[in-house]
């Protein structure tokens, strides 16, 4: 069993590391990673109308009612 490196960071540590990071950056970078993420999701059809319709439907329990709620008069 091999004793545990100081410089390996658990999951938690590495999670924390990658939001200081995002954190750090200037507000012309985030804009532009999201620019790409959307050119992304629309050129792999994510933003077709088709598929946005698909997630304008009626939901199927409203989110005020759980499990036996009535609904509000």
């Amino acid at each position: 069993m091999k004793a545990h490196d100081p410089r390996v960071l658990d999951h938690a540590a590495l999670e924390r590391l990658q939001l200081l990071q995002w954190a750090a950056l200037d507000a012309s970078a985030k804009i532009d990673f999201f620019e790409e993420m959307v050119e992304l999701a629309y050129l792999g059809g994510a933003l077709a109308p088709e598929r946005l319709a698909m997630r304008d439907g009626p939901p199927s329990r409203p989110a005020h009612q759980g499990r036996g709620a009535t609904p509000p008069t």
